[in-house]
């Protein structure tokens, strides 16, 4: 039996737990029934990476990042890329993740390859009132209008879903609920030695670590960190604070840093490849996003048994339970994270606590096994719905069946 074909799309390669979760996917769905491709736009720090490890990869010199009015004619140009592309590959099921090419992927979808299934994952949700209220409604009416050329959504969060379904966006469409799944057995090297590493990011072998493995794009509110080492700082001395990645806010960072005079207790080391040697020198994982799904760098400081303090957004409260293997924050609070932060370098009975309650928790369900398993039984469905059936029974859900519509052939 001829495999089926899966092209999975996603607007950029960048480092982020999208990316990772897609890459996996790509790799690791069974290979004896599924043959995999992944189209991203090009220029992420990623394509060096997926170029050595993926077979059927395609770049698309069109498709860029950002949403703006200068980019409309690439994102024209985009979709007849997206198209050409589809029918190069006549693939069976055509997976979208992110908002750009979840919104330029279904369009090309439904112009050019009807006959494929469409699926399209959220991330969490890629539009908030955070960037911008005017932008806000424009980006849930899109949202809107590409469900009609949607025959599932997947959502990693059950806080993303209910909100989407509040928005109307979901109406009518099934939804699944497949988390961003990692590996727990994470793994150092050989010869890993803890107190080099803080050495070699210039933290003394007895400092304490306050981490976050980050971007510096404004959702992710890096600025809020550096707030909140400020008052940790003042009153702890032997702490020191990483915040990795890059992105736009990078220069207003290092800016505020310079101003509370904190260079020697605010690190910020770039892009990095060593995230688990990282967290295995870190006392404290800390997320101050404004916007989350379920982030991928939380679930590896979980397998790492560090204790985290995060605003409380979206997925992370799927993550963490509150009190028990970490500490929820009010999104924006800088002053209460600060004093979670405090509470957890200050009382070791709290802080071990905490660790030994990971420890003890069960977190299989955001393993990347059941994340592909999950994902492979989607796909069985699909496949297996007749032409001319609402939905496949394993789909039905509290919505009610799906109105038939002629994207489809019904």
């Amino acid at each position: 039996m001829a495999k089926k074909k899966v092209l999975y799309l996603i607007t950029a390669l960048d480092q982020g737990g999208a990316q990772q979760s897609v890459l996996t996917s790509v790799k690791r769905v069974a290979r004896g029934e599924f043959e995999t491709y992944l189209a991203a736009g090009k220029g992420g720090r990623l394509d060096q990476k997926a170029q050595k490890k993926i077979k059927n990869l395609y770049f698309l010199s069109a498709l860029k990042h950002d949403v703006c009015l200068k980019n409309a004619l690439w994102d024209m140009w985009a979709v007849v890329q997206i198209g050409r592309l589809l029918r190069k590959i006549k693939p069976d099921i055509v997976h979208t993740n992110a908002p750009k090419a979840g919104i330029l992927g279904r369009m090309a979808a439904r112009i050019f390859w009807r006959k494929a299934k469409v699926v399209h994952t959220f991330h969490g949700l890629g539009f908030s009132k955070e960037q911008g209220e005017k932008k806000f409604p424009l980006f849930v009416w899109a949202e809107k209008w590409c469900a009609r050329y949607t025959d599932v959504f997947v959502f990693v969060s059950k806080k993303n879903a209910a909100e989407a379904k509040k928005l109307g966006i979901t109406k009518n469409v099934p939804v699944e609920i497949i988390r961003a799944g990692i590996d727990f057995k994470r793994t150092l090297p050989k010869h890993f030695d803890p107190v080099k590493k803080k050495n070699a990011l210039g933290i003394p072998a007895a400092g304490r670590v306050v981490l976050a493995l980050a971007n510096f794009k404004p959702l992710k509110n890096p600025l809020h960190f550096v707030l909140a080492a400020y008052k940790v700082v003042s009153k702890h001395k032997n702490v020191y604070f990483i915040y990795t990645g890059d992105g736009p806010l990078k220069p207003a960072a290092i800016n505020l840093v310079k101003q509370l005079n904190l260079e020697k207790k605010v690190l910020f080391p770039g892009w990095r490849n060593d995230a688990d040697e990282l967290l295995a020198i870190s006392d404290i994982y800390v997320s101050t996003s404004l916007r989350e799904g379920v982030p991928v760098s939380l679930l590896e400081a979980q397998a790492h048994q560090v204790p985290a303090v995060c605003f409380d957004v979206d997925g992370i409260g799927e993550v963490i339970a509150n009190n028990r293997t970490g500490m929820l924050v009010p999104p924006q609070d800088i002053g209460t994270l600060a004093r979670k932060i405090e509470i957890l370098l200050s009382y070791p009975k709290i802080y071990n606590k905490l660790k030994q309650n990971i420890a003890k928790r069960d977190l299989n369900e955001f393993s990347t096994a059941v994340m592909i398993r999950r994902q492979e039984k989607l796909y069985r469905a699909l496949l297996a719905q007749k032409r001319g059936s609402s939905q496949p029974t394993l789909l039905r859900h509290k919505h009610g069946p799906r109105k038939p519509t002629a994207a489809h052939g019904e």
